[in-house]
């Protein structure tokens, strides 16, 4: 992952951290209204602890450690999540998620419209509707 705790364009503000590890997080956690360029325009209040201790390699393969807190924890959090299959929407609450349900719907739609594909989560919808009526492939 390429991360500029920074969020600032410039020689020597970006950290590459190869196979990053968090290996302690706080106890402390932050609320905070976050967004993600993967799902444009939605944004809902996530919660993440205040700050991580990173143990990755440089491009060389050198090991180093970074501690990261406030706005630099709560970005490479979230990049990291995508690392780990992990979506924003994953780590909100039920309450929140149905706040913005409409929100993604019409992104859902938006994106069969423009790409005349169906949404990754209709295939999953209509792949579950036929397993659970017994035309699923064996």
């Amino acid at each position: 992952m390429v991360f500029n705790p920074a969020g600032e364009r410039g020689e020597g503000e970006e950290i590459v951290l190869v196979n990053p590890v968090v290996y302690k997080a706080s106890k402390r956690s932050i609320l905070y209204n976050e967004g993600c360029l993967s799902f444009p325009g939605i944004y809902a209040d996530i919660e993440r602890p205040a700050s991580v201790k990173v143990d990755a390699r440089d491009i060389a393969g050198g090991r180093f450690k970074v501690n990261l807190s406030g706005l630099p924890a709560r970005v490479f959090q979230h990049e990291f999540d995508h690392l780990q299959g992990t979506l924003f929407f994953d780590r909100m609450t039920e309450d929140v998620l149905e706040s913005i349900h409409s929100e993604l719907k019409a992104l859902e739609k938006k994106y069969e419209s423009r790409t005349g594909l169906p949404s990754p989560e209709s295939i999953d919808k209509y792949e579950r509707t036929k397993e659970v009526a017994g035309f699923a492939r064996t």
